[in-house]
């Protein structure tokens, strides 16, 4: 999507591109999530981060929430 600027240089699109991304979570049948880290968290979000966890903090979540339902999957069947 080509990004369009006002005269003012802002951008116009915003709000059409987060409909986008919203419908598209839908779609997915995923879940937009706001999580408040307390200090000590978001150190070990940043440490995870910092080793090469994730590419970003999102991917950092997810791997940790994948790995983290994967372990108990695992401990339920045993």
């Amino acid at each position: 999507m080509t990004e369009r600027k006002s005269a003012r240089g802002r951008d116009d699109t915003s709000t059409q591109r987060q409909e986008q991304y919203l419908e598209r979570l839908q779609t997915e049948k995923g879940k937009r999530l706001v999580v408040d880290l307390d200090g000590a968290s978001k150190a070990d979000l940043d440490a995870l981060l910092d080793a090469g966890y994730g590419v970003n903090q999102r991917a950092v979540v997810q791997r940790a929430l994948a790995e983290a339902a994967e372990r108990e999957k695992k401990e339920k069947n045993t």
